[in-house]
């Protein structure tokens, strides 16, 4: 077959192509590979480069592929430009040949095609770079070490990491090879800071934190820019060095004053860090970015937290339309709750869509309904049930709280019942039925739910304290009893409600300084109406009689209805 030179461009231009390098070849997470950031791929200047004539056959197939291409068929598109590569040699055939089969993952193919097009036009970087995107996605690291000095040499400004979209199924032993492959490369080019930037991700990923901060602040060094500054910072977060993270995002702040990426990590950032004017910070972040909802949402729930709540409620309205939606409508409900406008916060819990600000609205709207629109709540809780099963036991346990809260336990415990039916190993569930199994005195429910819990988790603290405890109130299996609030306490040694219950199991083992000890510790930590009436017990029982009345009383300002406090006035005959 005869061959004859022509400019570059007269083949494609005819079908007006929509299509680029740049444009066209992207993965959910990243950029597409282009000569230069946020510019077109190579240029158009013509050039005189062999081509295989159109035959009728070949201009057909590819109107074919032009359709497909416009119609979002990528995998046709790219079979189509394919079987064209193969069959002349233009180079935008051959550069959308590379293109698609990148973005349908084709990346054999890929290979196939961008290194034609390399051979066609040796000149340009976009093709090597795709030469060292697929040579690195199918691990061919013996192609892609040159293709990746040739992009280099042609582009000292690439952006190396973009060579890494295809490198998600990597072994360990790949990534090894690939992190000594950009170390070679970078010791012929100590200039090119990408190289090291490429090796500081990749390290990142694999959790080698101090390699990656080596080698990212080495790329800084050489050649600074926003998103590796960030990345220092986030590893440093990472590590919990929150003092040089405060050092490196304030800096980048400063810096970089117009970069939103950087403003809305400060804002983050700042709004965690309890070492700094945080509203002050947030507020001017949000003045001068008004249009980052990420900002616009920290500086909201900083403005919540302090209280601040006509700015916080301006600035919420202004994220019902974002992705912050239900957290901007559940807020919304918690103001108009504040401000005793519970019809309004009652409307936009209702807004809130989805979990998690979905169980949240609805708890809140269990306070709201409970008394008189307590079948709208149920309907509310069925629903979302319904839509979210894998929130059920949360939202049975709102249901069931709302029952109990209005004087209904008998109805809160077949709550429980419906909900063990659906999930009946759910720990969360059997704990709060049993806790409520002694209010109705069923305390075999509470010995059968608080053993399933032990069985499936022996070392479930609090079931370990809940069963002993009773065992201990009832004045019975007094020894396992013990035994299992020692185990409760050895693993939550600073939690008053265990501490309550050592104390009172020592008391009724007749251990009564020990118990007093507990106890004291206990009301030390903890200004509960029982614990008080438990110190007052034991303290009456040792004759110290004027400070047992002394807690007693306490006990009672902190509840007049104490059961606890009450069911020991009835049992000693106390006169306060």
């Amino acid at each position: 077959m005869t061959l004859s030179k022509r400019p570059r461009q007269s083949l494609l231009a005819t079908l007006l192509l929509s299509f680029s390098l740049a444009g066209c070849s992207t993965t959910p997470a990243q950029e597409a590979p282009q000569s230069e950031q946020g510019s077109q791929p190579e240029s158009i200047e013509p050039l005189a480069i062999q081509y295989t004539p159109l035959t009728g056959q070949t201009f057909y197939q590819l109107l074919l592929a032009e359709i497909a291409t416009n119609r979002r068929d990528f995998a046709t598109a790219a079979e189509l430009y394919s079987r064209l590569d193969r069959m002349t040699d233009d180079v935008e055939i051959a550069q959308r040949a590379t293109v698609l089969n990148q973005t349908i993952g084709q990346y054999q193919r890929m290979l196939e095609h961008a290194e034609h097009w390399a051979e066609m036009d040796p000149d340009s970087a976009a093709a090597w770079q795709g030469v060292t995107i697929a040579a690195l996605a199918v691990r061919d690291f013996n192609r892609a070490d040159p293709a990746l000095r040739n992009w280099l040499e042609r582009d000292p400004l690439a952006e190396v990491e973009n060579a890494l979209i295809g490198t998600e199924g990597y072994s360990d032993a790949d990534w090894a090879i690939l992190l000594t492959l950009l170390e070679s490369v970078a010791a012929d080019y100590p200039d090119i800071s990408a190289l090291p930037y490429a090796r500081g991700q990749i390290l990142a990923e694999q959790g080698e934190w101090d390699a990656s901060l080596r080698a990212i602040r080495k790329a800084r060094s050489i050649e600074d820019h926003p998103g590796r500054g960030l990345l220092e910072y986030r590893i440093l977060v990472q590590q919990g060095e929150i003092d040089e993270a405060r050092e490196v995002i304030e800096a980048l702040a400063e810096r970089f004053p117009d970069n939103s990426q950087i403003a809305t990590a400060y804002a983050s950032f700042a709004y965690a860090d309890e070492d700094q004017n945080r509203s002050e910070i947030l507020a001017n972040l949000f003045n001068r970015f008004p249009n980052e909802p990420l900002i616009a949402r920290t500086f909201a729930r900083e403005s919540f937290d302090n209280e601040d709540y006509d700015t916080a409620e301006a600035l919420f309205a202004r994220l019902t339309e974002s992705e912050f939606a239900d957290e901007a409508n559940y807020f919304l409900g918690r103001i108009n709750q504040i401000n005793a406008r519970d019809e309004m916060a009652a409307d936009f819990l209702l807004q809130v869509q989805r979990p998690p600000y979905l169980i949240s609205a609805l708890a809140e709207l269990s306070n709201l309904w409970r008394d008189d629109r307590l079948s709208d709540l149920q309907e509310q809780l069925n629903e979302a049930r319904g839509d979210f099963p894998n929130n059920g036991p949360v939202l049975w346990r709102i249901e069931a709280d709302a029952l109990r809260r209005v004087g209904q336990p008998e109805q809160a415990f077949q709550a429980f019942n419906q909900g063990l039916a659906s999930y009946p190993n759910e720990e969360t569930l059997l704990y709060d039925q049993a806790l409520l199994a002694v209010q109705l005195d069923r305390i075999d429910v509470l010995e059968d739910n608080l053993t399933r819990i032990l069985e499936a988790d022996p070392d479930h603290a609090m079931a370990l304290n809940a069963l002993g405890y009773t065992w201990a109130d009832r004045n019975e299996n007094l020894e396992q009893a013990a035994d299992y609030i020692d185990r409760a306490l050895a693993m939550r040694p600073d939690d008053p409600a265990i501490m309550d219950s050592k104390g009172w199991v020592e008391y009724r083992l007749g251990n009564l300084e020990t118990a007093e000890h507990w106890l004291r510790r206990a009301a030390e930590a903890y200004d509960n109406d029982e614990v008080a009436a438990h110190l007052a017990e034991v303290l009456w029982v040792m004759e110290q009689r004027e400070e047992a009345r002394q807690w007693l009383r306490h006990a009672l300002e902190l509840d007049p209805e104490s059961p606890t406090a009450i069911d020991f006035i009835e049992r000693m005959e106390v006169e306060l």
